[in-house]
């Protein structure tokens, strides 16, 4: 073998090498150094400090959350204000059609008993009319 090819051939091993433990060692090699350089607290007051965010941040969404009910519940009270005021008015407009039909009702019965009153008694006229015209007729 020559001197070039055995080089070549080292090259590869050596590349080869290099590949190997990078893929193998890498993550590790990352997260130690990631670990080294973050770590400047203590690792107990670094999962407080995160608990402390994260209760902080629920805290506040629950506060939203309260602001969003309270929202809701006013404008629910300002419906039903609004339905109440509408059927208020709806009630009103029955009352006062009925107030006014109630009279037209009674006077139409009256009417209708004095029109019925009038036909029976024209009727009985008639009918009486008829028979002494018949009886005049027989004699």
């Amino acid at each position: 073998m020559s001197n070039s090819s055995a080089i070549q051939n080292m090259r590869k091993r050596l590349a080869v090498g290099v590949f190997l433990v990078c893929f193998l060692f890498g993550p590790a090699l990352v997260s130690v150094a990631a670990e080294g350089g973050a770590n400047q607290k203590s690792p107990a007051s670094s999962s407080q400090d995160n608990m402390g965010l994260s209760t902080d941040t629920l805290q506040k969404q629950i506060t939203d959350l309260d602001s969003q009910i309270q929202k809701l519940r006013e404008k629910s009270l300002e419906l039903q204000e609004k339905t109440r005021a509408k059927l208020q008015a709806q009630l009103e407009y029955f009352k006062k059609e009925r107030d006014t039909l109630v009279p037209r009702i009674e006077k139409l019965r009256d009417n209708s008993e004095l029109a019925w009153q009038d036909i029976k008694e024209n009727i009985q006229k008639v009918i009486e009319d008829l028979n002494a015209s018949v009886d005049t007729v027989q004699e």
